[in-house]
């Protein structure tokens, strides 16, 4: 049932719908590695062949997971990973903190919302250079492969890409066949739009999803003209589109309470996308596969059930006119088309 699609301009094929890897290493979740290294091969087996990751992700291991995953089966799959967002000492020292309380759940959910307040205000972001030489060579490393299809730089600010400073290291990396391709994942659209100014950026990877259509009137036409990939993370909202973790992730949000639960009433208002055929998180996903100009959404994924879930939005019934129409009334955004 899975579809490919070109990657832009570039030479890669990549599956419609990808895997963004973010919590297979621990995350919102409590860690099982056997568990994610048999979610990895029944994604590859399923037909999966994008992988969305960054070195940051449970502090490299999630890199590291995909890497013994796909030993030996490198070639099958376009790994995309991402560089310049890190920590200080204080906030990683926060994030090791998360990891051990998660286990707890409720009775440490106070502590829980402290925590990733702390580790949100020690961020940091480094695209010079010698730092994105460093952190790609650590990302080779814990993948276990001497390329990388995609490097992305990491929420990097709107002055940022307007500068570019970061591309000449990019072309010579590009340049030494350490890595295929770059672009951005920018946490926002309106810092991601500079982005199409620069030739050598091959793609952008923004949220979409029912909740957050601002990419759809705006940036993805214009990526689409300058045959720019667009990559869809977030399609489920962050887990608000589906019943599962949602008060694990109200506590680790960057909304605060009050968006978060205007959020959540806004998500509920989509329950009429589900029926017998499909889930509202498979609904959810067709939306975002339907839409023209997408060339991979990536949703999250920790276990095999979860990635069952989302295959299963394959061969649910599509949205139709009717439900189309709906969610434009209840959004007024414009160019809600279904691709084809």
């Amino acid at each position: 049932m899975m579809q490919y699609r070109p990657f832009g301009k570039t030479s890669l094929v990549v599956s419609e719908l990808g895997l963004a890897c973010p919590s297979i290493g621990g995350g919102l979740y409590h860690r099982d590695d056997h568990e994610s290294l048999r979610m990895l091969h029944q994604a590859l087996d399923g037909g999966v062949t994008f992988y969305d990751v960054s070195d940051h992700h449970s502090q490299g291991h999630a890199e590291e997971l995909l890497g013994q995953a796909f030993r030996g089966r490198r070639r099958q799959v376009v790994i995309a990973t991402k560089g310049g967002y890190l920590f200080s000492p204080t906030g990683t020292l926060a994030m090791r903190a998360r990891f051990l309380a998660r286990p707890l759940g409720a009775l440490l959910r106070p502590l829980q919302r402290t925590l990733h307040r702390m580790k949100t205000a020690q961020v940091r972001h480094d695209f010079s250079p010698a730092y994105l030489q460093r952190a790609l060579e650590a990302s080779l490393r814990r993948l276990q492969t001497d390329y990388i299809d995609l490097y992305q730089l990491y929420k990097p600010s709107k002055a940022a890409v307007e500068a570019g400073e970061f591309i000449p290291m990019l072309e010579q990396l590009k340049a030494q066949g350490k890595i295929r391709y770059y672009g951005v994942a920018c946490a926002t659209v309106k810092e991601t739009m500079p982005a199409l100014e620069h030739s050598g950026i091959s793609s952008v990877q923004v949220a979409v999803n029912l909740l957050d259509q601002d990419a759809i009137p705006t940036l993805i036409p214009r990526a689409q003209q300058q045959q720019v990939a667009v990559v869809a993370r977030y399609p489920r909202a962050s887990g608000l589109l589906t019943t599962a973790g949602e008060d694990l992730l109200a506590d680790n949000s960057r909304f605060s309470q009050e968006e978060y639960a205007a959020r959540r009433r806004r998500a509920q208002a989509f329950q009429f996308l589900a029926n017998e055929r499909r889930t509202l998180a498979q609904a959810a996903l067709q939306f975002v596969l339907q839409l023209p100009g997408i060339a991979s959404v990536v949703p999250r994924a920790v276990t095999r059930s979860e990635l069952a879930e989302h295959l299963g939005a394959l061969s649910a019934p599509p949205l139709t006119a009717e439900e189309l129409r709906r969610i434009h009334a209840m959004n007024g955004s414009a160019a809600l088309q279904v691709a084809g």
